[in-house]
């Protein structure tokens, strides 16, 4: 870096780093939540909130008996397991707002967790979350104590300052806001890799690349410094490392220690300010076609990622970042330059997908082609709109750079290796 880009880029930045109060990581940890909760509950009060599927499975039976065993009173919501659209989050803070709950717990997959959060910061409240939700900055309310349990490796939401609501949309059907802030966070994660010993191999490889996302583009934002890096360089090599294990052989204790690790690592990276969420072009696009085409999350953040490595290319700084994100992923690129590095980095989150069975391509999703441009023109508005996107992506998103960018992610691998073979960018 340059003495001016430095003096430009560095000097006038103050970033301020904020990290979960507590966490519990490690096998059999629900069995301790009696004791976690002992020490954040303001009273013998508690609401679990989950959903009807890991209910009906018997998997939070572990976390209610150590309630119970430490005298806790426990009332239990669990509705279907879909993304917390806003009425179902009226729904969840009307639930929270029946008793004085001295603690909220929240235990599944993010929905739930992010449900938990939002029933935390507004139960028995007058101030109402429509009020708050992004782009609006008003300041949240307090929030009641509440323990955030995971059962995925993905979201991060469990140590993560943000909860997501689904608001309706009129080009795409739905699309995400949410709350963000200090209240959001946990009073304290518990997290259990035993919890995830049964998740679905579809689920575990979509999940897994949401934590995959959330640490590639935080290492890839234009914003980011050493201590995220650090973060999210070690949660791509424990996701890389370990993905296809626990895809493959389920069970595999090692493998689901190490992917909820890579999870929480994700969550905590995408809450710094400077990664904003992240606000790079993988998540702000998944917008575009998760909702149309009913793509999970996960999916649609894994499928568009190594497109977006090729879409900031021209970036010098990308390139760079793009050959660690390389090195992490276990490539050798010592006899490498860095655009050969970098280019390693497409080729080998494009294995990683196909060793676990992902498609490469859009099309294999339902997306239309001919639905690209107006897909196109939605992630443009609203990016910067809700993430301010050319404040963090490495190479500033037009029209026309969007539909190319979406039309290669359409075709697919073989598609975009030819354009890199040719060094093509507009």
């Amino acid at each position: 870096m340059g003495k001016e880009l430095f003096l430009t880029h560095w000097l006038g930045r103050n970033d301020e780093y904020r990290l979960p109060p507590k966490m519990l990581f490690g096998f059999n940890t629900i069995e301790k939540s009696g004791e976690v909760a002992e020490e954040i509950a303001k009273n013998k009060d508690v609401i679990v909130i989950t959903d009807k599927a890991l209910y009906d499975l018997g998997l939070i039976e572990g976390l209610i008996n150590s309630l119970k065993a430490h005298g806790f009173k426990i009332d239990v919501y669990a509705p279907d397991a879909i993304e917390p659209t806003l009425d179902q989050v009226h729904k969840v803070i009307e639930e929270a707002s029946k008793k004085d709950y001295g603690l909220i717990i929240g235990i599944g997959g993010g929905s739930s967790l992010d449900r938990a959060k939002m029933a935390a910061c507004f139960a028995g409240r007058d101030e109402k979350i429509d009020d708050y939700l992004a782009p609006s900055t008003k300041p949240l309310p307090p929030s009641k104590p509440k323990m955030l349990i995971p059962t995925t490796s993905g979201t991060g939401s469990e140590v993560s300052n943000t909860a997501v609501v689904i608001v309706p949309e009129k080009y795409v059907g739905t699309a995400k806001t949410w709350i963000t802030g200090d209240p959001v966070l946990a009073e304290y994660a518990l997290i259990d890799p035993a919890l995830m010993l049964k998740l679905p191999p579809r689920v575990t490889a979509n999940t897994g690349f949401d934590a995959l996302s959330h640490c590639a583009e935080g290492v890839i934002s234009k914003q980011a410094n050493p201590f995220s890096d650090a973060l999210a360089l070690q949660g791509i090599k424990l996701m890389a490392e370990n993905i296809r294990a626990a895809y493959h052989e389920g069970e595999n204790l090692e493998a689901r220690w190490n992917m909820a690790m890579s999870a929480a690592l994700g969550g905590i990276v995408i809450s710094f300010p400077w990664v904003a969420g992240p606000a790079t072009l993988g998540h702000a696009a998944s917008e575009g076609i998760s909702p149309k085409y009913n793509v999970p999350h996960g999916a649609a953040c894994g499928v568009l990622l190594p497109y977006v490595y090729w879409f900031n290319f021209s970036s010098d700084y990308a390139q760079r970042k793009l050959a660690l994100i390389a090195q992490a992923m276990g490539v050798d690129t010592s006899y490498m330059s860095t655009e050969e590095a970098a280019e390693a980095a497409i080729e080998a989150t494009f294995d990683l997908m196909e060793d676990v069975d992902m498609p490469t391509d859009l099309k294999s999703y339902g997306m239309k082609k001919e639905d690209i441009p107006t897909v196109a023109k939605y992630i443009l508005e609203r990016s910067e709109k809700m993430y301010s996107m050319s404040a963090f992506n490495p190479r500033k998103a037009t029209q026309e750079n969007l539909e190319e960018f979406f039309e290669v992610a359409y075709e697919g691998r073989e598609a975009l290796e030819k354009r890199l073979s040719k060094r093509y960018w507009k």
